[in-house]
């Protein structure tokens, strides 16, 4: 692999440093060093795991038990690669940090790799070849085709989102036997992009020469809109064109957006008035201007007129945070609502540094009452009928909550009932779910004689069950 003199002097002074640790002749089966978490300076590490490969560049086999060094400012780590030539470590980061990858095993040429790892972003690193000590590689044609090898992320934030804004793509060039080409038969690759969403993304460099294991390594920075990127890789040799154009690269993520921002409750009315310690959930649904997700950990805020709700919550990959209301005191009211109505407010900024929101309101509906039953006594004339009313609802007059069932039933002789006499309520606000009529009537008109009849009003529900009974008459 090609190195730099100035990463092969870098690397010499600290293989000075760390000599004492290196064994070549050891061997364990892909061992790790995991540092814990800890606090510099303020700021908080976070764990990245490096990993990658190593093979023989004679024969493309993997090399198992190499020696793996990662070596940064206060950073030492190592491991083995393991059968298939994988290895793998953790490194604790304050920031964004360069480092350079070691390897080494017996009767093979030392080498090297520098990288640059993104805090608290796992690092996939290029194929790392080393040559066997006592042989010679086989040269490689010329290039008859070129891959897409690698890529450290296959989505990357939009411009001032606060994600990631840079991926880096690794194509590899191939002779016609499949083998990467090698310095003598190096090339340029040429990279630009096809379907893009042209918000001002761009590649470092433009222009890529191979190395030794026909690698072309570009770095794609995003825009400031969202899609998806296309790369075009292409060679040029006399007048032919080797390309590859893979859609490797999603940009997604921008600042949260008015037009795109929504709260909603799992339950519009749920029956904490008088019951404290329920919860309800509450959704914020935040997109950026162009109509897709936020970034991951974007923070919602939020508040509550009645009871109490989480203060914040960070939006997942689909751009929704999450927070539970509690019932509890104080119970709300609403100025214009009345009583039993609390509204949630979400609120987080947008690109212009401002202020959004949006809010809902939450009923917290109360215990179960039966009233306003009309009439309250009756006599069933000979084969006639009664028209009867009744409301069920809380002690402020809303609606009781999802799934309360409301039975009414008519025992007597020769009589029957039909209307509203087996309701379940749906999740609601409106009132219109609160009063409710019901028809009985005499089933038998040739006999005329007065029978006693009573009706059962019953309710079962979350905000409590009641059940009230009117007696009367039927002929």
């Amino acid at each position: 692999m090609y190195i730099k003199e100035n990463v092969k002097q870098l690397v010499g002074m600290v293989l000075i440093i760390f000599s004492i640790f290196i064994a070549n002749g050891c061997k364990s089966d892909m061992q790790i060093t995991s540092p814990g978490t800890t606090t510099t300076g303020g700021q908080t590490a976070k764990n990245s795991i490096i990993s990658g490969q190593v093979i023989n560049s004679n024969t493309g086999i993997p090399v198992d038990s190499a020696f793996v060094q990662i070596i940064g400012t206060s950073i030492y780590q190592t491991a083995y690669t393991n059968s298939q030539g994988k290895y793998s470590a953790i490194v604790s980061l304050t920031s964004n940090t360069n480092l350079i990858i070691y390897v080494s095993k017996t009767g093979f040429i030392q080498d090297t790799t520098a990288i640059n790892v993104t805090y608290g972003v796992d690092y996939s690193a290029s194929l790392i070849s080393i040559s066997s000590s006592t042989g010679t590689q086989k040269p490689s044609g010329n290039p008859v085709s070129i891959y897409l090898s690698s890529q450290s992320t296959t989505n990357i934030g939009v411009q001032s989102s606060g994600s990631v804004e840079t991926a880096t793509l690794t194509f590899v060039a191939v002779d016609s036997s499949g083998t990467p080409i090698d310095l003598n038969h190096s090339v340029s690759v040429a990279f630009s992009f096809g379907q893009h969403p042209g918000g001002g993304e761009q590649f470092s460099p433009a222009v890529v020469t191979t190395n030794d294991q026909g690698e072309a390594s570009v770095n794609i920075t995003s825009g400031t809109k969202a899609g998806t990127v296309q790369i075009y890789a292409e060679i040029d040799i006399g007048t032919k064109k080797i390309y590859s154009m893979p859609v490797a690269i999603t940009i997604f993520g921008g600042l949260p957006d008015q037009a795109h921002f929504s709260i909603a409750p799992a339950n519009v009315n749920f029956p904490g008035y008088d019951i404290y310690g329920l919860t309800d959930v509450i959704n914020a649904y935040v997109g950026d201007k162009y109509g897709n997700p936020v970034r991951v950990g974007t923070s919602i805020y939020f508040t509550s007129t009645g009871g109490i709700i989480g203060g914040s919550a960070e939006t997942n990959d689909q751009g929704i945070g999450t927070i539970n209301l509690l019932s509890a005191a104080p119970q709300p009211t609403d100025a214009t609502k009345g009583p039993g109505f609390a509204l949630i407010t979400a609120s987080t900024a947008d690109a212009n540094k401002n202020t959004i929101q949006s809010s809902v309101y939450v009923l917290f509906s109360g215990s179960t009452q039966i009233t306003n039953i009309n009439p309250k006594s009756f006599s069933i004339p000979n084969g006639g009928s009664q028209t009867f009313s009744y409301s069920v609802s809380d002690e402020n007059g809303n609606p009781l909550a999802s799934g309360t069932n409301i039975t009414v039933n008519a025992a007597g002789t020769n009589v029957a009932a039909q209307g509203d006499i087996s309701v379940t309520l749906p999740d609601t606000q409106s009132k219109t779910w609160t009063n409710f009529a019901f028809l009985v009537f005499d089933t038998n008109d040739t006999v005329n004689v007065a029978n006693p009849c009573t009706i059962t009003i019953q309710v079962s529900s979350p905000n409590g069950n009641e059940q009230t009974t009117i007696i009367g008459t039927s002929h």
